[in-house]
């Protein structure tokens, strides 16, 4: 056992921080993430609580990457909007050049096009999946698996934004 930590590497389970402002949906996404025995969801019900977390969790002084594994960000949120949350946190990762971004998840209610469009972009949205609710536990479970223990975030996001490009070609030759 090291002289800085209680537990070995090997007994952490990687963190899972949601960030959902419904307080049913905040706690069925915490179960579902924590009854799979691989990880340990963390809640926040807005932008603000949510940096608050990250900043506990931070390692070297802030300059390199953050505990969190995966961010699973509501979009729309009283106090602080997905948006404004997740241009704020890649602002603040963009600072450093020892941090690695942390990936995210949007949650949502809404499939337009301009949200879609904000997630997806390469300087202030970076995220590698878009859930648009309700979602299936599998369908979630997977991404959480691709992203944390396949460490296939920056794979899916490309594919997120393929998809999209796809489909923007589809309805222009209809």
């Amino acid at each position: 056992m090291s002289f800085f930590s209680s537990k070995s590497a090997a007994e952490e389970k990687p963190l899972v921080l949601v960030v959902e402002d419904n307080e049913l949906q905040s706690e069925l996404i915490t179960k579902l993430i924590n009854d799979t025995g691989l990880y340990k969801a963390l809640t926040a019900y807005n932008g603000y609580d949510a940096f608050e977390i990250l900043s506990m969790h931070q390692r070297g002084f802030d300059l390199l990457s953050n505990k969190i594994s995966c961010i699973l960000l509501d979009w729309q949120m009283p106090k602080m909007h997905g948006e404004k949350f997740l241009k704020l946190l890649r602002e603040k990762e963009n600072r450093s050049p020892f941090k690695r971004h942390i990936p995210v998840v949007i949650l949502s209610a809404y499939d337009d096009r301009e949200r879609r469009r904000i997630a997806e972009d390469p300087d202030l949205g970076l995220a590698s999946a878009y859930l648009q609710k309700p979602f299936s536990e599998d369908q979630l479970l997977n991404i959480l698996k691709r992203i944390v223990y396949n460490k296939e975030a920056e794979i899916l996001r490309e594919l997120l934004i393929e998809q999209r490009a796809r489909e923007a070609r589809e309805f222009k030759e209809h």
